[in-house]
């Protein structure tokens, strides 16, 4: 149960465009991952795609919408690297 629950959250993460390979390096190797790795986009992102992408994970991973039990914790990731961007690029 376990194993195909990681891999209906893997194909869910890969379907959203997020890399889990890039992440998991980036895991080993810092205690937060890269903001922008998490939302599946480049540090060179527009302001105006990283809002476009947090509010397209947002829908994605909702409860209510992502027919996925168990994307909580992803959501969470997601809300808290929205706001580390947020205040590094002074967002609203």
């Amino acid at each position: 149960m376990h194993c195909l629950l990681n891999d209906r959250l893997s194909d869910l993460m890969k379907s959203m465009g997020i890399d889990l390979a890039r992440l998991q390096g980036m895991m080993n190797q810092e205690a937060v991952p890269d903001p922008y790795a998490v939302l599946g986009l480049d540090n060179s992102a527009s302001d105006d795609q990283v809002k476009t992408r947090y509010h397209e994970l947002l829908h994605k991973l909702h409860p209510d919408t992502s027919g996925t039990e168990d994307t909580t914790f992803l959501l969470q990731m997601v809300m808290a690297v929205y706001e580390i961007i947020k205040g590094e690029r002074g967002l609203s």
